[in-house]
Formats: C-alpha cells, sequence, structure tokens
C-alpha cells in the first residue's frame, strides 16, 4: 500500500487498528468469478479505506457492511447479489458505494492504485468517501461535520468549486477534477477527496479553501506525505 511508507510512525499505528477493525467487522464477499477473497485483498482494500479515519473516530463506515470484491470491472444490478436498487448503473464500472449496504470494487484497478499513491485517483478512497457522506442519511456532498460554523463554511466553498467546475467542463476547458465530478456534489466529494490524499500539494495549490476543508475535516495533513516535486499540472482522468 503505497501510501504506508510516507505515513508518521502514530499514524501507521492507527492505521494498523483501523484496518484490523475493517477486516474483522466487514463481510468480505467475491463476485464475478473472483471464487475467493484473500487476505492480501482484504487487507489492501482496508488500509486504503483506512487512511479516511487516520485523524478521526467516526465508527468505522456503519452503513457499508459487506465489500464485494470483482477481479475486474464490472456490471450492476448483478441478479445474484439480490441488491435491486435504481441507483446501481448497468456500465461498467471500478467501484460503487451502496448506501445501508457494500461497497462494490474491481480488484485489478484497487491493486495497481495502491502501488501508485500519487497517480491522483484512487477508487477504494472515492467509494469509501461516499460511505462517509452516507452517514448522517443523506448524500449531498457535505458528511457529517462537528460545528454548524464548519457546516457553513463547507457548503459555501463547495458549492463555488462544484458551480466552478461545471461551468470550466460546460466551457471545454481544462479541468482539475474529472467530468465524472460534475455530476452532483457527492460526485464531487468524492473526487476532491481523491485528490486530498493522492495529490495534496496540487489540490492546495489550485483550491486552497477546499483543501483546508478537508483538512480540518479529515484531521490529517497529506501534504506532509508528498514531495512538492511530486505535484502534476494536471489530474490524471479516469
Amino acid at each position: 500500500m503505497g501510501h504506508y511508507p510516507r505515513l508518521s510512525d502514530a499514524e501507521r499505528a492507527r492505521l494498523h487498528d483501523v484496518t484490523r477493525v475493517l477486516v474483522s467487522e466487514k463481510r468480505w464477499i467475491g463476485r464475478g468469478g473472483l471464487g475467493r477473497v484473500s487476505e492480501e485483498m482484504t487487507v489492501t482494500v482496508a488500509a486504503q479505506a483506512a487512511l479516511l479515519l487516520l485523524g478521526t473516530d467516526r465508527g468505522f463506515f456503519p452503513r457499508a457492511r459487506d465489500v464485494v470484491l470483482f477481479p475486474t470491472e464490472f456490471r450492476t444490478p448483478v441478479a445474484s447479489d439480490d441488491w435491486e436498487d435504481d441507483c446501481l448503473s448497468d456500465e461498467p464500472l471500478s467501484g460503487q458505494a451502496v448506501d445501508r449496504r457494500a461497497v462494490l470494487l474491481a480488484w485489478d484497478d484497487v491493486a495497481r492504485e495502491a502501488r501508485e499513491p500519487d497517480a491522483g485517483y484512487n477508487v477504494v478512497i472515492h467509494e469509501f468517501a461516499h460511505q462517509l457522506d452516507f452517514v448522517d442519511g443523506v448524500s449531498l456532498g457535505t458528511p457529517a461535520l462537528e460545528n454548524p460554523a464548519l457546516e457553513t463554511r463547507w457548503k459555501y466553498v463547495v458549492a463555488v468549486a462544484f458551480a466552478d467546475h461545471r461551468r470550466a467542463l460546460r466551457a471545454g476547458e481544462p479541468t482539475f477534477f474529472t467530468p465524472h465530478a460534475a455530476e452532483n456534489e457527492a460526485e464531487f466529494f468524492a473526487d476532491a477527496t481523491e485528490a486530498f490524499y493522492c495529490r495534496p500539494h496540487d489540490l492546495f495549490g489550485l483550491h486552497a479553501e477546499l483543501y483546508e476543508l478537508l483538512r480540518a475535516y479529515y484531521k490529517v495533513e497529506p501534504r506532509a506525505w508528498f514531495g512538492a516535486d511530486e505535484a502534476r499540472a494536471d489530474r490524471v482522468e479516469l
């Protein structure tokens, strides 16, 4: 897990603890021909998800009971999963967060992205960010926050950044966030979380207020994990 050697000793200890809990508490399921979910798979996914809980004690993604791994891209709904959720898509996916149920992931993408912490995208971080957004029961890109002032500031800063991103896409201008982030503020939050953990210097340089909000929420400083020379000018698009 490429983030691991970049963490402080205290962060590594916290990551160990959270990873153990996630491995033991979640139900790990193989689908799409993946007959067995190995220990390597569970630890690789859980350790990346644990990054989102390094600085805080928000529980352990309580609305995600299952982690479902496919060998590669998958389509949903899958009849054998017994999920008849209208929100699921029949488009090929590398990840999907299902409220009150599961996180679905393509193992080949998970394994590749785990080794490249500065690639700019990470499907595990993205989908578990959605699970944090689900905690308060409403997925609007504003997760449960600790105080009203932070919530007020969050809504304003995220709304402005989201609107700017959509405007740039419509105008055909280069964008830092992916086109997928323009779908709604929930997707924007998940995309911004990926950037926060994988391209923190770039996010801070382009969207300093958004970065500071995410730092206040996650209570970690990813810029300490990456050298400034790892910043890039453009986001790798999914």
